[in-house]
């Protein structure tokens, strides 16, 4: 844990050293105030408020004669205002320390949570596709949250508390010293005693916290696929086994949740009788040695800040080993190594490319699976339509993920006009590319938002021309505000084909040279596909297109066909010529154009 701690500090507590410095400082005032402050003021400051006349000289005057040619009440009044001078010093470093680690632990936050967000914006695609989104929503935003909150509530006890323990320890050892009563010193053992409780639960507080975040992750999963998959939940009755799937997680969240606040609470009453035992061991020895009074009260007042102040810095220990789960979960996508960076010195893209695609000898597998593509060798000149065919599983949608870099060939080079994939970075590579995939996914907002997300620096102008080159403007009549009608989660409000028009017009305001249509009818209608190729085929033009073909009648106007099968390309040319040559590829056309009729 001490590592994961080092290194959370150095990334994203350094940056912030004026907080962390005065976070510190405020935290030793106030910690003097307290741990040597009142002990002192209690064993010198007392006796010369109640000094009587005949009883023996206080302390505080002979260790400051100066002071006994003070009148007696201005003696008077300076000893009873030294109290209140203590706590106003100790109750304005306490604020200012609360106030400073809070601002800390926000910038803390947002620093930790931006990092991971940004991160997972660069991580490849594989990783997002093995994990479950739910529980990737739960460490970014509830473990950040739940960092940033221990640390706000903990932040003051990690400075404040130990050194006030180690100035009341301090206070104690000196009076002890001035006292003369050293049998007394045994009472030091109940700080080892005190100190076995935070280390033994430290660690299962730890272990909990883990499960306890992880089964939260479990429960966001839960929600969030209930959530998105609505439709089939109905339509299948699956209600009950929801509520049922739900249970199960919401109860494995409690369970291990009650499990760490039973250690977590367990502390502080094995504190406290910790500290009435040495407070009572005090007594009865100080009672036997003859101490007396304000010796006593001193002596006690710093064991008992010393105590105090262990059982406040072990809580807060503990809420440090609470907090180890969400950073290790946080560290797992923060570790995770990004395979496909930007190289160190890009070479630079012309600002449009011509559109030439080549991949030589490449091969590709997902992780340490079977290879999805073996040694492909192709040569796609720029302009020409090209449409991939196969069964599924093939590696048709692999081959075009390759060449904006969703993935990295394991085995070879892709090439774009003659240039590695790899030796530019991916924004210029992908500002030359416009994919419209087989789900139109839109984003919260206007229609002409979610179009202008292919040319974020479009024109007004340019934005109406690409939606009329789709037909977007052939529904806008039916929508409240046309084209600024806004549009809920995922395009929430049109229907299939429009959100489909909405995603080829996003193409073409992008206007890139290169074009990959992954299946982009395979979700609609005969009569909707029918209107929507139509609007594909114009995009198509002029532009080096990839069409991962689900249904043949979208590619009848491609230039080439690539046939795969088990990751190779069995078949290469056009239609008449792939039907006399490619028994597979016949196989495919005659099998859908028999379910057809």
């Amino acid at each position: 844990m001490i590592a994961r701690i080092i290194q959370f500090v150095k990334r994203f507590l350094l940056p912030h050293l004026v907080w962390l410095i005065t976070s510190i400082i405020t935290g030793i005032v106030a910690a003097s105030a307290s741990g040597l402050g009142v002990p002192f003021m209690v064993t010198y400051v007392f006796p010369v408020v109640f000094h009587q006349t005949g009883q023996a000289e206080p302390e505080l005057l002979k260790l400051v004669p100066q002071l006994k040619e003070l009148p007696h009440m201005t003696l008077l009044l300076l000893a009873c205002a030294s109290m209140p001078l203590i706590f106003i010093i100790r109750g304005l470093a306490m604020w200012l320390n609360s106030v400073v680690v809070n601002v800390l632990g926000i910038r803390i936050l947002e620093g930790l949570r931006t990092t991971v967000f940004h991160h997972v914006q660069q991580l490849p695609l594989s990783f997002l596709e093995g994990r479950r989104k739910g529980d990737l929503v739960s460490r970014i935003v509830a473990d950040t949250q739940n960092v940033q909150t221990v640390l706000s509530h903990i932040s003051n006890d990690l400075v404040k508390q130990p050194i006030t323990c180690v100035c009341a320890l301090f206070a104690f050892i000196y009076l002890l010293i001035t006292v003369g009563r050293w049998e007394i010193f045994l009472v030091i053992l109940f700080v080892g005693l005190a100190a076995w409780p935070i280390i033994t639960f430290g660690k299962r507080i730890s272990t909990k916290a883990l499960r306890a975040q992880e089964g939260l992750g479990e429960l966001n999963t839960v929600v969030q696929q209930n959530l998105e998959t609505q439709r089939e939940v109905r339509a299948y009755a699956l209600e009950e086994r929801q509520i049922d799937d739900f249970d199960q997680a919401s109860e494995g969240y409690c369970r291990n949740t009650i499990k760490l606040v039973k250690y977590q609470r367990a502390v502080i009453p094995i504190m406290e009788s910790v500290t009435a035992l040495a407070l009572s061991f005090l007594l009865v020895c100080g009672s036997l040695c003859g101490m007396g009074l304000s010796e006593f009260m001193g002596l006690a007042a710093a064991l008992f800040f010393t105590f105090d102040s262990m059982k406040r810095a072990g809580m807060a220990y503990n809420r440090l080993n609470e907090a180890q789960g969400a950073m290790t979960r946080l560290a797992e996508i923060l570790d995770e190594p990004n395979d496909i960076d930007d190289p160190e010195n890009p070479v630079k893209l012309p600002q449009r490319v011509k559109g030439d695609i080549t991949f030589r000898n490449v091969t590709f597998a997902y992780g340490n699976a079977k290879p999805a593509l073996r040694e492909i060798n192709i040569h796609i000149p720029a302009g020409q339509i090209v449409g991939l065919v196969g069964p599924s599983g093939a590696g048709k949608t692999t081959f075009a993920s390759l060449i904006p870099r969703f993935y990295e060939a394991t085995e070879g080079a892709v090439l774009v006009d003659g240039v590695d994939v790899r030796d530019v970075t991916r924004h210029d590579l992908r500002e030359q590319l416009a994919i419209v995939g087989q789900q139109a996914l839109l984003f919260k907002g206007s229609i002409r938002e979610n179009i202008a997300l292919g040319h974020q620096g479009a024109t007004r102008e340019q934005i109406d021309a690409a939606a009329d080159s789709a037909h977007v403007s052939a529904f806008l009549s039916s929508q409240p505000q046309g084209m600024d009608t806004q549009l809920g989660e995922g395009g929430a409000g049109l229907s299939g084909g429009q959100r489909q028009r909405v995603a080829i017009a996003r193409a073409f305001v992008k206007d890139a040279p290169i074009l990959i249509l992954d299946e982009a009818t395979a979700s609609l209608d005969a009569e909707s596909e029918k209107e929507i190729q139509q609007e594909l085929d114009h995009l198509a033009q002029g532009r080096t297109t990839l069409i991962v073909a689900h249904r043949f009648s979208t590619i009848r106007n491609a230039h080439r066909i690539l046939v795969f099968d088990h990751g190779r390309i069995v078949g290469d040319g056009p239609h008449e010529e792939l039907y006399e040559t490619c028994p597979l590829y016949r196989e495919l056309y005659d099998r859908q154009g028999a379910a057809e009729a």
